[in-house]
């Protein structure tokens, strides 16, 4: 889309999965990205593949880690810096704890899950705002599936994501007057995590998968990566406070 060249976007957690799929999807259309992940051997390699398929992309890597409170406001720093800007913040960054029963769940589980995710994305967001008042921009986060649908052994990550959404359509409200878009996506895509996750808890992923219209699990770049360019551009910028499940089907309600 010509109307997003040009533009700037943070991917948290950019170096694999959900993330690297967005920011593909972000480089062919002309976005500069920065991307954050854990550790620095990860974001290289994604460097490296986002430029072997748009060679000429602008892309920042930036080790940080999301329950470092400083952590946004240096990623924000750092790319405005770099770009000039800030017209987009995506929030994928999360830690996965779940497998446990809630009477399993461990304080540092609960801490984590909410300081990477919840925490996280509210301190991203307080940080990138100034600059997404200017450009009119976009905000969209990770929520899940996992919370509206009630998974067992997800008691510390569903609570999270629902709590994300929650914020998301609270920051619609107050930003749509400077027309900053919130929106918040519940995605189904294979990634790392995901095949890690289907051989410790096979039995959990027969369960999800039968519920699942579609029968398959999507692709992070197609189905997720398209929706995000899509709420990016001019055409999307009339979608806020909305979520969207990028799912096949398994979370179709009456």
């Amino acid at each position: 889309m010509p109307s997003l060249r040009g533009k700037v976007a943070i991917i948290t957690g950019g170096s694999k999965g959900t993330g690297l799929g967005i920011a593909k999807a972000y480089v062919k259309e002309g976005i500069s990205v920065t991307i954050t992940g854990r550790g620095k051997e990860a974001l290289d390699a994604a460097q490296m593949e986002l430029e072997q398929l748009v060679p000429n992309a602008r892309i920042l890597t930036v080790v940080a880690d999301n329950k470092d409170h400083q952590a946004a406001n240096q990623v924000v720093a750092e790319t405005v810096k770099a770009f000039g800007q800030l017209d987009i913040l995506i929030n994928n960054a999360q830690e996965f704890r779940t497998g446990k029963l809630i009477t399993e769940i461990s304080d540092d589980d609960m801490e984590s899950t909410f300081e990477s995710g919840f925490f996280a994305i509210w301190r991203f967001m307080t940080a990138a705002y100034p600059y997404l008042k200017e450009t009119q921009g976009t905000v969209i986060n990770m929520s899940s599936g996992a919370g509206v649908q009630s998974i067992p052994r997800h008691g510390a990550y569903g609570p999270n994501k629902e709590a994300i959404r929650g914020l998301t359509r609270i920051a619609a409200k107050e930003w749509g007057p400077d027309s900053v878009t919130v929106n918040s996506i519940s995605p189904y895509v294979a990634s790392a995590e995901s095949v890690r996750y289907e051989k410790a808890h096979p039995e959990i992923i027969a369960e999800i998968m039968k519920g699942v219209a579609l029968g398959h699990i999507g692709d992070a770049e197609l189905n997720v990566g398209s929706l995000c360019v899509y709420l990016a551009s001019e055409g999307g910028h009339y979608m806020t406070g909305g979520n969207f499940d990028v799912d096949g089907g398994s979370s179709i309600r009456p």
